[in-house]
């Protein structure tokens, strides 16, 4: 039997998936609503039914999640979902297998939109940053030749360091993070009390000439400056829910970055790219990062 793969990208708001057949043969992709699981009284045994609905059609040879939060370094347990609490502190991967019988792993769905991104260059860099803002602000980091996890699996939290003067609450739990300012959330809540008649996918089409949106295309390119500063990579990859959005000024964001990056090594070398993700593109990610995986190991 030929291989394949099953994909899941488990977002905020959608749990999209994927199946991959060895070749890159694509079929069966699904998506449904994170919380038609993820608000059930066993959140992890209605992921589990979910998958097995997928697999009583196809079998696969091994599953790869993508989970918007921190994960332990190894990979093996939860630690932090804030917008899915309800697999915190859990092995997910391993009940997961123990309970579908194929093998399942897990990462940051970040890295897998990352993997997607990085396998479409003419070859593999050795250091690559990926930022994502979406509902939150996703965070890719490959050194080395590597993804970077951390000491702790904390790292690529950069929604997450303290901006001064903001005192407002993040889903982590702790006030004042950058991605409150930064992510589609504040986008969200922006166009709640200033825009309510106008779509969220069309804020910027009719409302972007606004000194508040502008400042927050402002906000993000110093809070991603901030980290190519730290880090020099030689890509930056741009992608995420919010700069899909129709008419966002990519080209004022692109600047913006530039204008803070510290010269000249950095800001005359930097490659910035712009992801062409679609909705299946974190779930495809997830299928390739399952391939590499499995593959390696067995």
């Amino acid at each position: 039997m030929r291989s394949r793969w099953l994909g899941i990208d488990i977002g905020g708001t959608g749990t999209r998936l994927q199946l991959m057949e060895e070749g890159g043969v694509w079929s069966s992709f699904r998506k449904v609503a994170t919380a038609s699981w993820a608000q059930q009284p066993d959140a992890l045994q209605a992921l589990a039914q979910l998958i097995d609905e997928t697999l009583e059609q196809q079998p696969v040879s091994g599953i790869m999640l993508g989970l918007p939060g921190i994960l332990s370094r190894d990979r093996k347990q939860v630690i932090s979902l804030p917008f899915i609490q309800a697999l915190d502190h859990q092995p997910v991967a391993a009940r997961l297998a123990a309970q579908l019988g194929v093998p399942v792993a897990m990462d940051k769905d970040v890295n897998h939109l990352m993997l997607w991104d990085l396998l479409q260059l003419e070859q593999l860099p050795d250091n690559a940053v990926g930022l994502y803002p979406g509902t939150g602000m996703g965070n890719s980091l490959w050194l080395n030749g590597h993804f970077y996890h951390g000491e702790h699996g904390g790292a690529g939290e950069l929604g997450h360091v303290p901006v001064a003067g903001n005192d407002l609450p993040c889903p982590c739990g702790n006030r004042g993070c950058a991605e409150t300012l930064t992510s589609g959330h504040w986008l969200s809540h922006w166009a709640a009390q200033n825009a309510a008649d106008t779509p969220i996918a069309a804020l910027f089409t009719r409302h972007g000439e606004q000194p508040e949106l502008q400042a927050f295309v402002r906000r993000l390119a110093q809070l991603i400056a901030t980290e190519m500063n730290i880090l020099d990579p030689e890509y930056l990859i741009l992608g995420g829910g919010v700069l899909a959005m129709a008419d966002f000024p990519l080209a004022l964001l692109r600047s913006q970055i530039q204008q803070h990056l510290r010269p000249p090594v950095t800001r005359e070398n930097l490659k910035i790219i712009f992801s062409h993700s679609t909705d299946y593109t974190g779930c495809r990610g997830a299928c390739l990062a399952a391939e590499r995986l499995f593959r390696s190991a067995g």
